[in-house]
């Protein structure tokens, strides 16, 4: 787990702008005093635990990925999609993927060098999911399939 706090005050201003809130707003949403979030941005100061906690759940985020150095996270309210991704017929399911996978695919055309290989990667791994359906299931997803196989 990282600890050094340059490191968690540059991790807090990048996920801040990508949230596009400005540290006020941030301030606001967390409930710390006014200018908190530009003193730990800043090194003016070290966040403690607490408002670790607060500022990652401002950002919808959980603490682990707002201090553990990996840009490769999903914001809470993307899991939500996540799972409602989970709880959907599979012709619902992959007829979403083949959206989303020809979305990808014309923003890759315009895309730099660096950016299009990632971006042809990913539509890659969409026709392959949207062929099969090999998504993990909630609880419920699962016994509504049992019970249907069961059905049949």
């Amino acid at each position: 787990m990282q600890s050094d706090p340059k490191f968690i005050a540059d991790r807090i201003r990048t996920l801040r702008i990508a949230r596009n809130l400005k540290q006020a707003e941030l301030d606001e949403r967390t409930e710390l005093p006014r200018t908190s979030i530009s003193k730990i941005e800043t090194g003016k100061r070290e966040a403690t635990a607490s408002e670790l906690v607060r500022i990652a759940h401002a950002l919808g985020i959980t603490l682990d990925m707002l201090i553990k150095g990996s840009d490769s996270f999903v914001y809470l309210d993307e899991m939500k999609v996540i799972e409602a991704l989970r709880e959907i017929a599979f012709a619902d399911y992959s007829r979403i993927l083949r959206t989303i996978e020809a979305s990808v695919y014309f923003a890759s055309k315009d895309a730099a060098p660096s950016r299009k290989a990632h971006l042809e990667n990913l539509v890659g791994f969409l026709t392959q999911f949207a062929q099969e359906d090999r998504r993990p299931r909630s609880y419920f997803a699962e016994k509504k399939r049992v019970f249907k196989n069961e059905s049949e």
